[in-house]
């Protein structure tokens, strides 16, 4: 059962505007890059985002990709340093948060899934958030790397199994926690892949609670009964990461919305109709928001109605693509926002690289 969700944002807020005519700098202003930029921002649904990196902000003074006035590259070790310094933090903020919210002894907790695709350290997260928690130094972990946007709903996949792996009458309380610092890849050649990355993705932390235990009650009213995996062939090429000497390298291709409408909204139909289950019965839907041309292209494939698709447009505005974290601050804006009534179902999808796309299947109890 999926207790609570709690999430956590850097403290540099940037409006999409400001990050547009910081792109345009850095990219040299070339009339057609300028457009492309221009085009990028216009239809990406997005209103503000949150960076690690303070240098959208005009009055901060020690930024990241700037030095005495001039535009820099930082190198790989720099932007990995940056990435285990706020990663720690934020994935450290949101996990205190969910946990003192529900009252939760940290000695309580059995496993802990830890995702991200932006950066590794080691050891990593899993021991950070073990020694700064207190987590039972005997707990069981998984982290999950380099997976992408849909690397939160394989994290579910492992929580699940791990309920299922229970003895009769055995109760476990598992943490899941997913951070992604995107800003720290900035790339500033003038690609059609790099404009859309600089335009869409953004920076932030999320863990979630889960637990089978009948005494610990749910403020999220959210059980997971099912999960699927589907990795689209010969799609390699439409979305990926390559670490490079200046950063990670994103591979986003402009075909993506088209490959979602035309093979990814097909699989997910025929994977409801294995299920025995009819679209019109899933009362919620938790969207990945990569982006606004690909929920559009869900929203068209699926026939969702604009409510339906509130709470994945909204995190969009809002926050931009934050990579794995994203579907965490969905599946909040869900819980906070709609009355989830027992035996209601609520459909979670998101892709990443391969393409893959991961489903989760939820009910309201």
């Amino acid at each position: 059962m999926l207790i609570d969700i709690a999430t956590a944002s850097p403290p540099y807020k940037v409006m999409q505007k400001k990050a547009t005519e910081e792109l345009k700098k850095r990219m040299e202003g070339r009339p057609a890059i300028a457009r492309l930029i221009d085009s990028a921002s216009t239809h990406s649904g997005i209103e503000t985002r949150y960076f690690v990196v303070p240098d959208g902000i005009d009055s901060a003074e020690d930024k990241f990709f700037s030095k005495d006035g001039n535009y820099i590259r930082p190198g790989t070790k720099s932007r990995m340093m940056e990435y285990e310094r706020w990663s720690n933090k934020l994935t450290l903020e949101a996990a205190q948060k969910v946990l003192s919210d529900n009252a939760i002894n940290p000695e309580t907790i059995g496993r802990l899934i830890t995702i991200s695709c932006t950066g590794f350290f080691a050891p990593g997260l899993d021991y950070h958030l073990i020694n700064k928690l207190k987590l039972p130094g005997n707990i069981k972990r998984t982290q999950i790397g380099f997976m992408g946007c849909a690397a939160s709903l394989i994290g579910f996949n492992s929580v699940l199994e791990a309920i299922n792996s229970t003895r009769d009458g055995e109760e476990i309380n598992l943490l899941l926690v997913s951070v992604e610092l995107c800003s720290l890849h900035l790339q500033t050649e003038p690609t059609k892949d790099n404009i859309l990355a600089n335009m869409i993705f953004a920076d932030g932390a999320a863990a979630a609670l889960f637990s089978n235990s009948p005494s610990l009650k749910s403020k999220a009213s959210l059980n997971i009964i099912s999960t699927r995996s589907i990795l689209f062939e010969d799609s390699a090429e439409f979305m990926g990461w390559k670490i490079g000497d200046f950063g990670f390298e994103m591979l986003l291709s402009s075909e993506l919305p088209k490959i979602i409408f035309e093979q990814a909204v097909p699989a997910l139909k025929e994977i409801f109709d294995n299920m025995g289950i009819k679209k019109e019965e899933i009362k919620h839907w938790a969207l990945h928001p990569g982006g606004r041309a690909i929920l559009d292209s869900l929203q068209q494939g699926l026939e969702l109605t604009d409510e339906e698709m509130k709470p994945s447009r909204d995190v969009l505005k809002n926050f931009g693509n934050m990579s794995s974290a994203s579907i965490l601050f969905v599946l909040k804006e869900i819980l906070q926002t709609r009355t989830i009534n027992q035996n209601d179902l609520c459909c979670a999808v998101a892709f990443g690289p391969g393409l893959s796309m991961e489903v989760a299947l939820l009910n309201g109890v």
